[in-house]
């Protein structure tokens, strides 16, 4: 096996990839503090505890009392840092951040176990007007890296908690949960009463487009938890699409909670034809002692966002002599152009920038093109 060889799943970013992926990142950051979320950034590895085991790499080191894990995921970061450090900041509490995550496993839509996370959290407000901006905010950062043709997926976890909530035994539970992401209505009835057929019918038959699905939703409204739920779904797809009508918005009301923290309303991103999602998130508990914080948030996923950008920057780059006067430099760069030193014999410019394959090179003080 060669020594260069990484493992599956990990993967070196080179030359135009790695530069777009950080100009990326910086466009959606600077756009989350325009809109007035404060930038904050988490540390890489944590103290494992029974949140952020799922599909972590554990560290087992003699001297620290408890493992430690390499982060999976920044939204139960942040939900720990405002519990902790601004605890008492006024709510809402609006907060951004970016980093690199990396999993145990990947998935059949994202075999990558290393990506970098772009996202932002509203901590410490209930009303669904806040998942409608992270909604909108998410919405305006893919349109910002050239995301086109998006649809989102709208869910919350009320309905399934419904028919799930005499099901004790993890075992069981599992088995039915993996039926009804497959919309197996046959093997879901060997694992439910009878009481409740006609309910998961209707929870599996609500799949597809919103505005058609709006009947059916409203029947799966029969307690407390389901109405509040099939209400907000509803005002929150009310007042996005008064403002963007022409983004396609679908339901999906088995889709399981996939890093297990989610407790309400949940939104998925999709691009045509790109495989796996660009943004996900929602409603999620904050929870210390007795006291809880209800809070929304996302995360933009840049390996995804990178496959699905329409934008083709061109990077315009230049190969110039080293001794070129810092004047000359500066106005190459007001053109444009990135610059790149070159520090042998002048006559061999032209040949280096070729084999490089730098469209220009600086001759005589003049802009070349030569490619």
């Amino acid at each position: 096996m060669s020594e260069y060889l990484l493992p599956s799943g990990f993967k070196d970013e080179i030359s135009e990839k790695a530069s777009l992926e950080h100009k990326y990142k910086n466009k959606i950051i600077n756009l989350f503090q325009l809109n007035g979320y404060e930038l904050v950034k988490s540390p890489l590895i944590e103290y494992a505890n029974l949140k952020n085991i799922n599909n972590v790499f554990v560290i087992k080191e003699k001297k620290e009392l408890k493992n430690l894990v390499i982060r999976n995921d920044i939204t139960l970061q942040i939900a720990r840092l405002a519990k902790a450090r601004l605890e008492l900041k006024t709510r809402p509490l609006k907060l951004c951040y970016y980093g690199e995550v990396i999993r145990k496993k990947g998935s059949m839509l994202r075999p990558e176990r290393q990506f970098l996370q772009v996202g932002a959290e509203c901590i410490g407000e209930k009303s669904y007007l806040a998942d409608v901006e992270m909604l909108d905010l998410a919405y305006q950062a893919l349109i910002t890296v050239g995301i086109k043709n998006i649809s989102i997926d709208l869910s919350s976890s009320q309905f399934l908690n419904y028919l799930l909530k005499e099901i004790k035994q993890k075992s069981i539970r599992d088995e039915l949960i993996s039926f009804i992401k497959r919309k197996d209505f046959t093997n879901c009835m060997k694992y439910l009463d009878k009481s409740l057929h006609e309910y998961a019918n209707s929870l599996l038959s609500c799949t597809g487009n919103l505005d058609e699905k709006k009947e059916i939703l409203n029947k799966l409204s029969i307690d407390n938890n389901t109405r509040i739920a099939t209400d907000e779904l509803l005002a929150i797809y009310s007042k996005f699409n008064s403002k963007y009508p022409d983004v396609n918005f679908f339901l999906d009301l088995t889709e399981n909670n996939y890093l297990d923290y989610h407790t309400g309303t949940r939104f998925t991103f999709y691009a045509k034809n790109v495989r796996g999602e660009v943004a996900r998130g929602g409603r999620y508990t904050l929870k210390e002692s007795s006291q809880s914080e209800s809070s929304t948030g996302f995360t933009c996923y840049m390996d995804t966002i990178f496959r699905a950008s329409s934008i083709k920057d061109k990077i315009k780059k230049i190969l110039i002599p080293f001794d070129t006067f810092e004047d000359r430099k500066k106005e190459l760069i007001r053109e444009g152009f990135i610059i790149e030193t070159f520090f042998k014999n002048d006559n061999e410019i032209k040949k280096i920038a070729f084999e490089k394959k730098i469209e220009f090179c600086l001759i005589d003080n003049k802009v070349i093109s030569i490619i």
